[in-house]
């Protein structure tokens, strides 16, 4: 089959690699209808996280159950599903406490050795372990477009937000308008709150938001902190979901909460490293959330309820559709900004 592969750092290539197997009992395989480019993939692409060459790489994808193993109860042959990034037993007592991003047996697909050894969802094929808690029945009727975003991006906005447990007229920022942070920006405003800020330098991201009915800020033209404390009376924002990963953003987060705030880290990090000063901190009474990974079980179901009754739109992302032969572009493109979003058709 054919695959999008790491090469080293800042480049992939499309390789014909072995097709998967069924290796254990509740193993599926998914033929993949669509995949997409993620910004996590990026770190994948420029060293912060390992991956060896020759290794698949990608996450997000829908697809049709191509075979099942003996074991697998919940899906069939030809059933179309979503597929989870975070590939968690079901069974352990995180997982039976909704946290499966921190399942015993945790993997990630699209990581290398770092998510288990785990073949990429940029292919043709994609063996999916425990396949009845890892994938995820779609309606019909569901384009494919928006239905690819159940299994990472989406489930995490909707994560965020929830998290951060945003609720009918509370004050939000957003500080990124990546993927992450524009749906967590719909999550929010599907929660009631008002206004929604959404942060960032990039106009076409800035324009995104903005169409999505939240209010721009662009933080190269405004000092964000002035811009949310003029929107909300001097007061500063009730929850601040940082949606970017870098420590820049979470220092922004913590300058435009209110005192006795919430902030939700979303955003992905490795080895970076702030001063924490305490005391401020504890003065204002904030309360920090690391969201870590997206316990995508947990909330997927709540992702795709938003999605069908129209309160999430993932249709204004899409900037890029290309074939799979065509990855080496579309990550070009996604690394450089130029492209909101990047889906890959095998």
């Amino acid at each position: 089959m054919r695959a999008v592969v790491y090469e080293g750092v800042g480049r992939v290539a499309v390789a014909e690699v072995a097709d998967p197997e069924l290796l254990l009992p509740d193993d599926a395989i998914v033929r993949v209808r669509l995949a997409a480019i993620c910004g996590s993939d990026l770190h994948f692409l420029h060293g912060k996280a390992p991956l060896e060459p020759g290794e698949g790489i990608g996450h997000e994808a829908i697809g049709v159950v191509e075979a099942v193993g003996p074991d697998v109860r919940r899906f069939r042959v030809g059933d179309r599903v979503a597929v989870s990034f975070v590939i968690a037993c079901g069974a352990c007592w995180f997982c039976a406490h909704g946290q499966t991003q921190l399942c015993e047996d945790f993997r990630n697909l699209g990581a290398g050795i770092f998510g288990g050894g785990l073949g990429g969802a940029q292919a043709e094929l994609l063996r999916v372990p425990h396949a009845d808690v890892n994938l995820l029945a779609l309606p019909q009727g569901l384009e494919d477009e928006r239905a690819v975003f159940l299994g990472d991006v989406l489930a995490t906005g909707v994560y965020a937000a929830g998290l951060g447990e945003v609720g009918p007229g509370d004050a939000v920022a957003v500080v990124g308008a990546g993927p992450v942070g524009f749906f967590a920006a719909q999550a929010a405003r599907a929660r009631g709150a008002d206004p929604v800020l959404v942060l960032d330098r990039l106009p076409d991201r800035l324009a995104l938001a903005e169409r999505l009915g939240a209010e721009p800020v662009d933080v190269e033209a405004r000092n964000p902190q002035m811009a949310v404390a003029r929107r909300t009376g001097d007061r500063g924002a009730d929850v601040v979901i940082e949606a970017v990963g870098h420590p820049s953003a979470f220092e922004t987060a913590l300058d435009v909460v209110r005192r006795g705030g919430r902030v939700v880290v979303v955003g992905m990090y490795a080895g970076e490293q702030v001063e924490a000063p305490l005391g401020v901190w504890w003065a204002r009474a904030l309360d920090v959330r690391f969201a870590g990974i997206c316990p995508v079980h947990a909330w997927w179901e709540r992702a795709l309820e938003e999605l069908l009754a129209g309160r999430i739109d993932p249709a204004p992302l899409v900037s890029h559709r290309l074939p799979l032969e065509e990855a080496p572009l579309g990550y070009e493109l996604f690394a450089s900004r130029r492209a909101t979003k990047v889906l890959l058709v095998p």
